[in-house]
């Protein structure tokens, strides 16, 4: 398993997928709002989405666990 964690804190947006999607290495998976601008939070490996930590409007630290990635 693949652990998908935030490298900068943040407010959640939007989260781009669903728990049983598959995914592509460089998907999209959140959209984080951090010090005023946007950062999209991509996947490193390919596979399927098993569980998501976030929802919308949660607030992240650094390091926190966004996913965890079944890789193909």
């Amino acid at each position: 398993m693949y652990e998908l964690r935030a490298r900068r804190g943040g407010r959640v947006v939007r989260v781009e997928v669903d728990e049983g999607q598959m995914v592509a290495e460089e998907d999209e998976i959140v959209l984080l709002r951090s010090d005023g601008e946007q950062l999209m939070v991509t996947t490193d490996v390919p596979g399927v989405i098993r569980e998501l930590y976030v929802d919308a409007g949660l607030e992240l630290l650094p390091g926190a666990l966004i996913a965890l990635i079944d890789e193909a």
